[in-house]
């Protein structure tokens, strides 16, 4: 698919690109284990990512999908480690309501990391046990979320039922009643599982264009992680392709072998079509009014077809790629955490029957 990009788009773009090749697969692979470097983090506040959703009243950049997903499509090509679309995501939300969440500019400079925990069962997002007590000015969260990327998080975003029905809150890491217990995930990153007792927490106000701060947060989510995931897809193609370019078997490259070349088309068009998808729905939605039915088809479009092309470079790569020495290995772990995140295929695929049903 070829994009139209305007001038201003082109130049995110490519300074993106330059910002994700100071990363790269040496680097994700000596980042596992010792969390994110606040310094890069820092580095894209000043760029102006993580505000890049943000309204320009709110003193943000007030960008759109397409943007994001042009940053994090770069991101995920070169494995970056810090969760730059859970920040853009987490500081729009933030920025709802009529005034500001304090953290809001603390965040955007990339000096304090806010994240969503929104997932409380391991495959499914909609089901929500965590409950709020009081009213909105003093509410206190009760309640589990699991899958969450703490590393270096100040605060969290927590989905929760109150008296009037299911709304989004502000929780400090260092409150009383929140308790994390984190565990390394597949690609070296910790995933953690935080627990809320009676947690005091700041309501975040749903933007009045919006379904509500949840279900808007939500669909960010999706989208924000399947632009990612093509980019990983991305970067696992090109490292496969130039192999088959190079590799020589009986004189030849592998890549003129026909059974690779049929393999290689197979990646190229699942590339291809999970990046038409995305930037179609990109373009065609507001990022505080994102249709869910199309942000969890992108999202099961994504997931599948990134653990499909990931899989498929690593047989490419024949014995060698099997090996936990060679990097393409890197791209199918980062695919596995975050197709899981949020949902996987096949709890998207269940959520979109749900909400064709409901007329959604």
């Amino acid at each position: 698919m070829d994009l139209h990009l305007t001038s201003e788009q082109a130049l995110l773009r490519d300074s993106a690109a330059k910002f994700a090749a100071a990363a790269g697969a040496k680097v994700a692979r000596a980042s596992r284990g010792r969390g994110l470097a606040p310094a890069r983090l820092r580095e894209a506040g000043a760029l102006g990512w993580l505000g890049m959703l943000v309204p320009a009243a709110a003193d943000g950049a007030g960008l759109g999908l397409t943007e994001l997903a042009l940053v994090l499509e770069q991101a995920g090509r070169t494995l970056v480690c810090e969760p730059i679309g859970l920040a853009a995501i987490a500081a729009a939300a933030l920025a709802q309501g009529h005034a500001p969440h304090p953290m809001l500019p603390r965040l955007m400079r990339g000096d304090a990391l806010v994240v969503p925990a929104l997932q409380e069962t391991a495959h499914d997002l909609p089901m929500l046990l965590t409950r709020a007590d009081g009213d909105d000015r003093a509410p206190r969260l009760t309640g589990r979320k699991l899958s969450v990327c703490a590393d270096g998080a100040d605060g969290f975003l927590v989905s929760a039922e109150s008296r009037d029905g299911t709304a989004l809150y502000y929780v400090a890491r260092g409150a009383s009643g929140v308790s994390l217990a984190t565990t390394p995930s597949v690609d070296g990153r910790g995933l953690a599982t935080l627990t809320l007792d009676g947690a005091p927490a700041d309501l975040v106000p749903a933007r009045q264009s919006s379904r509500g701060a949840v279900a808007a947060l939500t669909d960010l989510a999706l989208i924000a992680l399947s632009a990612e995931l093509l980019g990983v897809m991305e970067g696992a193609q090109e490292m496969t392709f130039a192999y088959l370019r190079l590799r020589k078997q009986f004189g030849k490259p592998i890549g003129s072998f026909q059974a690779l070349q049929h393999k290689a088309v197979d990646i190229y068009i699942k590339t291809e079509t999970t990046r038409s998808l995305i930037y179609q729905v990109a373009a065609a939605n507001d990022p505080y009014r994102i249709d869910p039915a199309l942000a969890v088809a992108v999202k099961a479009k994504a997931s599948e077809n990134a653990l499909a092309v990931t899989q498929a470079c690593i047989q490419l790569h024949g014995a060698i790629g099997f090996t936990d020495e060679h990097d393409v290995g890197l791209y199918l772990k980062r695919a596995m955490l975050l197709s899981s995140l949020c949902g996987n295929a096949a709890a998207q695929r269940r959520r979109y029957a749900e909400l064709a049903d409901s007329g959604a």
